[in-house]
C-alpha cells in the first residue's frame, strides 16, 4: 500500500515515493544527528505548528530525548516564524553551542517535514507517523569542498570547484544544478540530496528549469505554478 492509497485526492506515484523516502530519513542516522534526536527535530517542528494553531495534532509522543535548547528553538524558530530568521540569529544559535553543521542539518530536517506535513494538510489527511528508530551512529564528517560562498554557513559550489562532493550533493557535475535554493542545505549534503528529491517530485526537476511548457499536470501551466509559489512567498515574507 502507497502512502496516500486511502487519500481522497489521487496523488502522484513520485509524490508519495518522495514522501515516504522523506519521512524514512527523519528516523535514520544523520550526520550529525542520531536517529531519535531527528524524530525529535520534527517532533518539535510540529508541535509548534499545533501551538501556532497551522497545524492539526496528530496524538504522536514527542518524548523522544534531550536535545540541546538551541537546537530546539531552532526548530520552532524555522518551523513557524521562518521571516525572523537573521544573520544575527544564525551567529547567536551557533554562540549557543551547536556547531554550523547541526544547525544545517536541523533546518533541512524541519523544512522537509513542512513540506509533507503540509501537502498532508493540504490533502485532508492527517500527518504521518514516525516509522521504527533505525540503529546507528551519525558519521560526523564534514564535506572537503565545503566553503564559504556567501551563505551564512559553508556551502559546496557546484560543478569543478565542487568534485566529488558537488556530484554525490547534486547528482551531477554540472555548475548549473547547484541553485543556492540547493546549496543553502549542502553542508549536509543528505539534507541537500533530500530537498533535491522533493523538489523534483513535487515540482520539477532542475533540467526542466528553464523549460517554461513544463508542467506535471495539463491543468496547471508552469506560469501558473510561479504566480502561486511566488505569491506564496510574500505571504510567507521569504527573504530568498
Amino acid at each position: 500500500m502507497t502512502l496516500y492509497a486511502d487519500a481522497k485526492h489521487p496523488v502522484r506515484q513520485a509524490i508519495a515515493d518522495a514522501h515516504q523516502s522523506t519521512l524514512e530519513s527523519f528516523t535514520a542516522p544523520g550526520r550529525w544527528f542520531d536517529a531519535e534526536q531527528r524524530a525529535q527535530i520534527v517532533a518539535e517542528a510540529r508541535d509548534a505548528r499545533v501551538a501556532a494553531g497551522v497545524q492539526e495534532a496528530n496524538g504522536e509522543s514527542s518524548d523522544y530525548c534531550k536535545l540541546p535548547g538551541a537546537v530546539r528553538d531552532l526548530a520552532r524558530q524555522v518551523a513557524v516564524e521562518t521571516q525572523h530568521l537573521t544573520a544575527d540569529f544564525y551567529e547567536d544559535t551557533l554562540d549557543a553551542g551547536i556547531t554550523d553543521c547541526e544547525y544545517v542539518e536541523t533546518v533541512g530536517v524541519v523544512a522537509r517535514s513542512l513540506s509533507t506535513d503540509i501537502f498532508c494538510r493540504g490533502i485532508g489527511v492527517p500527518t504521518h507517523p514516525f516509522p521504527a528508530l533505525q540503529p546507528g551512529e551519525p558519521s560526523r564528517t564534514r564535506p572537503k569542498a565545503a566553503t564559504h560562498e556567501g551563505a551564512w554557513a559553508d556551502t559546496i559550489p557546484g560543478g569543478a570547484a565542487g568534485g566529488e562532493d558537488a556530484i554525490y550533493t547534486y547528482g551531477t557535475d554540472q555548475a548549473e544544478a547547484a541553485p543556492f535554493i540547493y546549496k543553502s542545505l549542502s553542508l549536509v549534503p543528505e539534507e541537500a540530496r533530500g530537498l533535491i528529491a522533493l523538489g523534483a517530485a513535487q515540482y520539477l526537476e532542475i533540467q526542466n528549469f528553464m523549460n517554461l511548457d513544463f508542467s506535471f499536470n495539463s491543468d496547471i501551466t508552469r506560469a501558473e505554478i510561479e504566480i502561486v509559489a511566488g505569491r506564496i512567498s510574500a505571504i510567507n515574507q521569504c527573504f530568498y
